[in-house]
């Protein structure tokens, strides 16, 4: 099912939760809401499921405007952080719980909860009761009861919030296969940046009501439409002073005042001399903290007046603090009201081993 949203406003008082959002979701797509805590997030789930109604705007469904609908002539499946699943029940009669609403024959219903106990890997498990499930397989009921009316629509409410990390880390998998599986139209709320890249098609970054930019994880992470973005996926620095840095004069003459710049890790290396390519555009600077990261050591590395992190390769020697180091910057991104400019080091010339390298 296609969604469409056209200027959709929600206030309560005086305070704007979301402020003219507009954007579509193709059919069968499994889109990550992803954005800090009180950003408008959940707000927005909530009135595409009929839980909140809109102060403006319009939702549409496969071309069809939905507003006046209630949940329940919506079409949708909704997936609870906490699970919301009835104590009192087995999971047998959790997951049927829709379809016995719906007055369904048992037989049929008997049939789509088998069908559901398989896909969600609980068969077996059907006569248990929800305080001798494990969490992971409390969530798989909340997903299976969400999808027993085959609904055309999927919202998920931070659907991991309340599993532990490894469990999570299962589950995120499951869910993606299981979505591409099932092909329904899929929309989850998380403020885990690794669970959205991880498991959504595309991302939509939400912030102080307002969708700040829809895209693939790639596309928003290699190219972040605004400086929110920037600052918010991964481990971007703001750069306060780009003098301090080597290779870049050129665009130094050309800043405004309104231009912000920030630099990811991947985008510096530092090191000895002798273990940083192209030292002649390398700056000096002194490292001020090294962080072991699992796959890397991410060192902070100050540069005149100006911190920069970096990543530094497990196969080389630790850095240590204090230690003066080659910082080359291989690339920055400058932003203004209009435009997001990616900027090569000039120092560098054309490198298509680095562009491969990073960016391949």
């Amino acid at each position: 099912m296609q969604i469409q949203t056209h200027n959709l406003s929600k206030k309560f008082g005086a305070f704007h939760a979301v402020n003219d959002v507009s954007f579509t979701i193709d059919s069968g797509k499994l889109i990550g809401l992803l954005g800090p805590s009180g950003g408008g997030k959940t707000t927005i789930l909530r009135m595409l499921a009929g839980l909140e109604k809109p102060t403006s705007g319009e939702i549409h469904f496969e071309g069809a405007l939905v507003n006046h609908l209630p949940p329940q002539e919506r079409g949708i499946g909704f997936v609870f952080q906490n699970y919301a699943l009835f104590k009192h029940m087995n999971i047998f009669e959790n997951i049927a719980f829709g379809l016995t609403v719906q007055k369904r024959n048992k037989r049929e219903i008997k049939a789509r909860v088998d069908e559901l106990l398989e896909l969600t890997e609980l068969a077996g498990l059907e006569q248990r009761f929800p305080h001798q499930l494990s969490g992971g397989q409390r969530q798989r009921v909340a997903f299976a009861r969400a999808l027993a009316p085959a609904p055309q629509l999927l919202l998920l409410d931070e659907p991991f919030a309340a599993i532990d990390a490894k469990v999570r880390k299962e589950l995120r998998q499951w869910l993606k296969a299981m979505i591409a599986q099932l092909g329904v139209t899929s929309i989850f709320v998380t403020h885990d940046q690794e669970e959205a890249v991880e498991v959504a098609d595309e991302i939509m970054i939400i912030n102080q009501g307002r969708l700040e930019q829809k895209g693939s994880p790639w596309e928003v992470y290699k190219r972040p439409a605004t400086p929110f973005v920037a600052s918010f996926i991964g481990d971007s620095v703001a750069v306060h002073d780009l003098r301090a840095l080597k290779g870049f004069e050129s665009a130094v003459g050309k800043l405004r005042h309104n231009h912000q710049i920030f630099i990811r890790p991947e985008s510096i290396e530092v090191g000895r001399e002798r273990e940083v390519p192209f030292p002649h555009a390398a700056a000096t600077g002194e490292v001020k903290q090294v962080q072991f990261r699992g796959h890397v050591w991410q060192v902070e590395v100050e540069v005149g007046q100006q911190r920069l992190l970096a990543h530094h390769s497990l196969e080389k020697a630790p850095l240590q603090i204090g230690e003066e180091v080659a910082v080359l910057v291989h690339q920055i991104q400058l932003f203004d009201a209009d435009e997001t400019l990616l900027v090569d080091n000039e120092l560098k010339g054309s490198d298509a081993r680095w562009q491969q390298r990073i960016f391949g």
